[in-house]
Order: C-alpha cells, then structure tokens, then sequence
C-alpha cells in the first residue's frame, strides 16, 4: 500500500447558500501561493467547480456517489497521488447531513468521514444570538465519527452579535471560530457566482482577487492549516491501472468559450487518456472548425449569446455540413440546443446549426432536473448492455420531436421528453443528459464501434 500524507479541508455548512463557495475561493486563493492546492466538489456541479479550479490554478475534480458508488475514496486517492499535491480542499453541497437517504449514506457527512477528512462548517448567522450554541452541538453530537474542526462565521450583521455568539461558542461549544465574515463583505459573491461560467478568464481571476482581498483578513488562516495537518493518512494500492487506448491518434475539436464550458475534467483527461490530441474552438468567435476527427459540443448557456452564436453563419454551417459528412460529433444539453433550427429565449428567435430538425424553447423552470439513467434503445449497441449515470440540469424544450431517432431510453430522470434521450442522427449524438464517463467505456466504445480506431 502507497501512503499519502496530505492536509485537507472539508467545506461544509449548516444548510445550502450559507457561504461555502465564497470561503473555499477565498482559501483555495490564499493556499495555492503556499501549495500545490487540489479542490474537489462533491455533486454533480460545474459551476463552482470553475470558480475552485481558477482560484486553485489546478484542476477540479467532481466527487459523487450516484456516478462513483463504492469507488469513491479509491477515486479521491488516486487524483490526489497522480497530481502530486501537497494540500486538498473538498468543497461540500447543501448541509453537513443532508441527504435523499434516511442514514445518510451519500451525504457531505459521509463524505467527510470516507476520505478522512476535518470540516470547516459555515454558518449564516445572520439571524443567529445565543442558540448558535445548541444548534451547533446538536450537529457535533449527531454523529460524532464526523470532525467539525472549527466554524466560521458568515453575514454577521454587527460587531455586537459577533461578540455575542462567539462568546456562546466558546462558553457551551469549544470549537474554534476560524473567521467571520461580515454582512456587507460578502455581497459581492451573491451577486457574481452564477455567471461564471459566462465570464471570461480574466473577468473570473479579478473578481477571486477582489474577493480574496475583502475577506482574507477575517481568517485565521494559520489555524485552518493546522487543523488539516490533523488528517490521518491516506492508501493507495501500488497496481498499475490500465489505460484504454486508440490504435489510431485522433483529434477532437471541443467547443469552449463563454456559451459552452460544461465539461468535466474527468472526461478530458479520458480522451486524452485514449491518445486523443484536444483542439479548443470558439462559436461565437471562430469562423472555422479546427482539423479533426470529432466534435464534442458540451454544456453552457448558448441563450445568453444567441445573437453572437447566430451571426457566426460560417462555423455553423460547417458544423451542419461535418454531420451531413458523417464526422462524428457529440454533444449535451447547450451543445444540444446548438445543433437544432433555432433557439427561442425572451421572445426571440435565433437560428442554429439545423443539424437537427427542432426547435428550441426555453421554459422558467427546469423542465429536467437531477440524476439520470440511461439504456441503449437497440440492443448490440456499443453499451453492451450497460446503463450509463449521467444527470440533467435543462430549461430547453422542444414542443414537437418527431422524426428524429433517439439513442437513449430514460430509465430514470426526464431527458428529451421523459421517455428517450440522445438525439441522433448521421454520426451525431446529442443529449440533454451529461455524461460522467468514470471507467472511459463510454468515450472508448463510442469511437471504436464508429471507426475511430483503425
């Protein structure tokens, strides 16, 4: 067994938007001038995943129980021994405990406890006084295999109530508060978060440095890295893990710029891994498609760039005319929408690739939302029979789909219209479910059973 000594952090909190991406920027900010940082995020998220991985400057990697099941601490070793870090931060979801099962089995709380790591738990005080106190030792109490390892203190109203709940803390608690945000400091992440994924990189680093900058001085960072120096050792067993691989070298033209940027590292590295060679391009800025073998349009906000997006007439009609030619092309959700006639959002109308025969409309809510279960329509298929865990996050909607072959049957979650998913067409796949390709079969399978391996 391969030992692994490295500080951690686990970011948790008492309930959802107390705070936790704001204080894991702000760490993640201040320890990777000291080391060589890794954060990961528990979910099945990319946004805040984009805000760990610019304020770390390294890669952020998702962990989650529905896509990883029993394989996630072996998982969570594995990416902490291949990168050669010297401290991890974990950034949770919702609260401590909060879970779809009564024994919390997949909650942040059993994460915490799987990887061995200390909590840091936010708290939004600011309607608190003195029952922080027993709201706290409730949590510390309910299972105490998890170590709460400290608290801080988010959108505390005055210097009053600061000195009265840390006085609780410390009379009843004993935990140690780590940092206290005031109220008006705060603001500015509320307001920013949810668009980073349109922000450009630059637009990204400043807004983490401003942030840094306003909240660095309310913590106790020397405290925090004490804290995870406490956390035990990690194993790895020393096997060598096979790597699918290509017979051929092929290249893959991804689309990324501020409409399409929904991709999990996990699946970059997999294509990479089965030597295939990324070629980045832009559909709002780029006339021409790169020189490749296939295009992998992921998810974004293609709504909020539909007049950038229609005006490039060039690249969409090269994207039309490589899936007329059969060039292979996947794509999810945004990628999706991409590839139909037009895209209908705040009474609009904004024509598309047309590679598919639909229209897209956009509704208020979520027309698909959660974890997904997917089966292949026809059997023989590369999936071998093989379920695929993938989840969804779409207002898009089409109000006909007929005429268009569907690869996916939806064993779990809603889809294209809660009976099939994966749009297809030629040699184009298109879902509004993403995929987390863990073990590469998807990726490997997919090019091999399409000719992109001789």
């Amino acid at each position: 067994m391969l030992k692994i000594n490295v500080p951690r952090l686990y970011i948790s909190a008492i309930k959802k938007s107390s705070g936790k991406t704001t204080l894991s920027i702000v760490l993640s900010s201040i320890l990777s001038k000291k080391y060589k940082l890794l954060t990961f995020k528990k979910g099945p998220d990319y946004i805040d995943p984009m805000w760990l991985e610019s304020a770390s400057r390294n890669y952020c990697y998702n962990l989650d129980f529905f896509f990883l099941k029993d394989k996630i601490y072996t998982y969570f070793v594995n990416k902490v021994n291949q990168n050669k870090c010297d401290f991890c931060l974990i950034e949770g979801n919702h609260g401590l405990f909060d879970d779809i099962y009564a024994d919390g089995r997949t909650s942040n709380a059993s994460l915490a406890k799987i990887t061995k790591t200390p909590v840091i738990l936010v708290i939004d005080v600011s309607e608190f006084g003195r029952s922080i106190a027993p709201l706290l030792l409730g949590f510390i109490n309910f299972d105490k295999n998890v170590l709460i390892a400290g608290v801080v203190l988010n959108k505390v109203q005055s210097s009053r109530q600061e000195k009265k709940l840390i006085e609780a803390i410390n009379n009843f608690v004993g935990v140690p508060v780590l940092g206290v945000f005031p109220q008006q400091d705060t603001s500015i992440t509320q307001r920013h978060l949810g668009l980073s994924s349109t922000l450009k990189p630059d637009q990204k680093q400043e807004l983490i440095d401003e942030i840094t900058y306003k909240l660095e001085k309310y913590i106790d960072i020397s405290e925090i890295i004490k804290i995870a120096s406490t956390a035990p050792n990690l194993y790895a067993e020393k096997k060598v893990i096979l790597t699918k691989k290509l017979n051929k070298k092929i290249k893959i033209a991804i689309a990324f710029d501020e409409a399409f940027n929904f991709y999990y590292n996990q699946n970059l590295e997999n294509l990479q891994s089965l030597g295939a060679e990324i070629k980045r391009f832009s559909p709002i800025f780029d006339e021409e498609l790169p020189n490749a073998d296939a295009i992998y349009i992921g998810g974004g906000f293609p709504e909020l760039f539909l007049e950038q997006l229609e005006k490039n007439f060039k690249l969409r009609s090269q994207i039309k005319k490589a899936s007329k030619e059969g060039m292979l092309i996947y794509a999810e959700c945004g990628g999706l929408m991409y590839l139909t006639n037009n895209i209908s959002y705040n009474d609009s109308i904004s024509k598309m690739c047309s590679v598919f025969n639909l229209n897209t409309y956009l509704s208020k809510k979520p027309v698909g939302h959660g974890y997904t279960v997917l089966s292949a329509k026809n059997k023989g298929s590369f999936l071998d029979g093989k379920k695929i865990y993938a989840h969804e996050f779409h207002h898009g909607f089409f109000k006909e789909f007929s005429g268009v072959d569907c690869f996916f049957n939806i064993e779990r979650g809603y889809g294209i219209n809660g009976i099939c998913d994966g749009a297809t067409i030629n040699r184009t796949l298109a879902n509004f479910s993403h995929i987390f390709d863990y073990d590469n079969d998807f990726f490997y399978n997919w090019f091999k059973s399409n000719g992109l391996d001789y």
